[in-house]
């Protein structure tokens, strides 16, 4: 099969990342980089460098991978889109709901085309592990879910960039890395929406103008309550999510990522577990435990699979993206001091 030519927009940390794993697959053939610095392994396999990717000749690429800031991203996918181009675009698609709503104008005019967003939290092993004994029924059904995701500070987050900027991140940590958790908390609902949200937002530890916490509890209108705290205030980094059903419960704890701080990925069933019955681990406690962090390649290998043979895009499509971003912006405007936490 003919291999899909890309570009990548941006190489920063992510746009590396995505480099290394689309060099390794076969269905990949990446033509062009484009960044606003050069380095000489840009230019390795016969890679073409530009600094303005809009020098890039379009007709010689199937699709490109968008791997740049919040206030970017939007942008650039919008251009591609309208040069008929295929978009992978990384998480967050924006700064707030109206980038994702702008995405959508444009792509709503070229619907033959295929556009993802790098949701890559749904290609983990736990987690396909967790959805298909949700769908099961094997644990009766869904009661709550509680998440942590924190970090000790979003990247250069002690310093002045854009991340810790409003107008260019649209938002602080919640945006940055607990968008993840929200797209799993919907995820595990079966993609159901949230009705009520309750939350509080706090920029009290950096000091600048966008969230290093956020809390929020949610009802979904099927009564699952869900809460999540996104934190770059963590003294250790942590993601866990623990899972009550009708009949057992599931703990979801630590995360495999490039920088290895977030723990073993352990994966723990209660069956039968109940809370007036609950004595800690039993005989009947079951661990699995997953050594091999795939979500990256299986990612972009759904990517190509979709071009292909034409196929829609399973998780993270445009209204994948917009629900999440929604979810967003109702925690942030649900804490009615946030514009005393955002606007300083």
């Amino acid at each position: 099969m003919k291999k899909i030519r890309v570009a990548i927009i941006g190489m920063g940390v992510v746009g590396t990342k995505r480099k290394f794993f689309l060099v390794k697959n076969k269905k990949y053939l990446i033509k062009y980089i484009s960044d606003n610095r050069f380095k000489k392994d840009f230019t390795k396999n016969n890679i073409i460098y530009y600094k303005n990717f809009k020098k890039i000749p379009f007709e010689n690429i199937d699709a490109v991978f968008v791997t740049l800031p919040n206030y970017l991203a939007p942008k650039v996918t919008i251009y591609f889109l309208e040069k008929k181009i295929h978009v992978f675009c990384e998480k967050p698609p924006g700064r707030n709901v109206q980038d994702v709503r702008d995405v959508l104008k444009v792509f709503k005019k070229n619907t033959k085309l295929k556009l993802k967003y790098g949701f890559n939290h749904r290609y983990h092993k736990s987690v396909v592990f967790t959805k298909n004994i949700i769908d099961s029924k094997k644990l009766g059904n869904l009661v709550n879910i509680r998440a942590i995701y924190g970090k000790s500070k979003i990247l250069n987050f002690s310093s002045s960039n854009w991340r810790s900027d409003k107008k260019f991140a649209g938002g602080g940590i919640l945006l940055d890395q607990g968008i993840h958790m929200l797209d799993l908390l919907k995820y595990f609902n079966n993609d159901s929406s949230f009705q009520e949200y309750k939350s509080f937002i706090s920029n009290k530890f950096w000091g600048y103008n966008v969230e290093d916490n956020a809390f929020a509890i949610m009802r979904s209108k099927n009564g699952v309550i869900s809460s999540i705290h996104s934190t770059a205030t963590q003294w250790q980094h942590k993601f866990n999510m623990e899972i009550t059903f009708s009949n057992g419960a599931i703990i979801l704890e630590g995360i495999l990522s490039g920088t290895k701080t977030y723990g073993k990925e352990t994966l723990k069933i209660f069956p039968g577990a109940k809370p007036y019955l609950y004595k800690g681990e039993t005989a009947k406690t079951k661990k699995f435990y997953f050594n091999k962090d795939t979500s990256w390649s299986d990612e972009i290998d759904e990517f190509a699979e979709v071009i292909n043979k034409n196929k829609k895009v399973k998780y993270g499509d445009i209204y994948d993206s917009l629900a999440v971003m929604i979810m967003i912006d109702k925690i942030y405007k649900n804490d009615k001091k946030i514009n005393n936490v955002r606007n300083r």
